[in-house]
């Protein structure tokens, strides 16, 4: 694994940074919405600003799907991703990822070589089988998934942290009318948890189209993304071990990446879904006999 990540965080970092959508105009989004607010202010419709800052009065609030994704992906959720390193505990025990830099590279190696192209793809279908109720859909991709979990750890993480968010919804009363695949893996119940308490955010307002569908799916993808560095960078601060100031370094060098991400699995077709990481699977299998072991995974 570690030698098929090499290179791999230099050929992300020499792509340019996501930019600013533009209007037809171009006037970035943000400048429109500064120049709407100091448009309401000369003419008197904002009122006095009463101490608020210029150019802030039409602002209502963030996303209304923001709030539901930092809930879902934030790591006092109960499902149990603390337990589970994924391998990177016995790559570290193999001295593949025992650096600062070496669990630099196994995460660029992970993200581009298996979510890009398996994880998110599939996240993604999902969230549209969801949004549109269709129950076959959902556990055609969560059988898929389920495949290309290649250890028995992997397996019994995906089943297991599923179990344990499909519990929490439906102890909230958050499941969605229709009946959800028996073995509904973690990735399937996250996509299920996005949509559900996207709603909840919105009153369990529907979406108003398939583009706002779409945005929604691509926000719970950089979610998932972002939860999964999270846990990924706090195994590396128990086991390398890695101080805090260069575990937040290493969050902040994969932020630009997420988005882009998320972008580059929603363009992969169907027949393009699937990912091989061989690395990976043997440190996963050959963890379940590891000496020592603070993880499950």
């Amino acid at each position: 694994m570690a030698e098929l990540a090499v290179g791999l965080a230099t050929d992300l970092a020499s792509e340019p940074p996501l930019t600013v959508k533009t209007l037809a105009d171009g006037t970035c989004r943000v400048q429109q919405c500064a120049m709407q607010g100091q448009a309401e202010d000369l003419s008197g419709q904002a009122g006095p600003h009463d101490g608020r800052t210029g150019g802030y009065s039409a602002w209502q609030g963030p996303h209304l799907g923001l709030t539901a994704l930092l809930y879902l992906s934030g790591q006092s959720l109960p499902v149990g991703g603390f337990a589970w390193s994924q391998g990177l505990a016995a790559a570290v025990e193999r001295g593949h990822a025992g650096t600062a830099e070496g669990v630099r590279r196994w995460l660029w190696g992970v993200l581009r070589l298996g979510f890009a192209r398996n994880d998110l793809p599939l996240l993604l279908r999902m969230h549209a089988a969801v949004c549109s109720a269709d129950a076959d859909a959902l556990a055609r991709w969560n059988a898929l998934m389920l495949a290309g979990r290649e250890s028995r750890e992997l397996w019994q993480e995906e089943i297991q942290m599923g179990r344990a968010l499909r519990r929490m919804l439906h102890d909230q009363n958050m499941l969605p009318p229709w009946p959800l695949p028996d073995a509904a893996g973690y990735t399937a119940c996250f996509a299920v948890a996005a949509v559900m308490l996207d709603q909840h955010a919105r009153s369990m307002e529907p979406y108003c189209d398939a583009a706002a569908q779409q945005r929604a799916g691509l926000d719970a993808a950089c979610a998932y993304v972002w939860s999964w560095l999270q846990n990924q960078v706090a195994v590396a601060c128990k086991t390398v071990p890695l101080g805090q100031t260069a575990a937040q370094k290493l969050l902040l060098e994969f932020m630009p990446a997420v988005p882009q991400l998320a972008a580059q699995a929603a363009a992969l077709p169907d027949e393009g879904i699937g990912s091989s990481l061989p690395g990976l699977a043997l440190c996963s299998a050959g963890h379940e006999r590891q000496y020592t072991r603070l993880f499950r995974s």
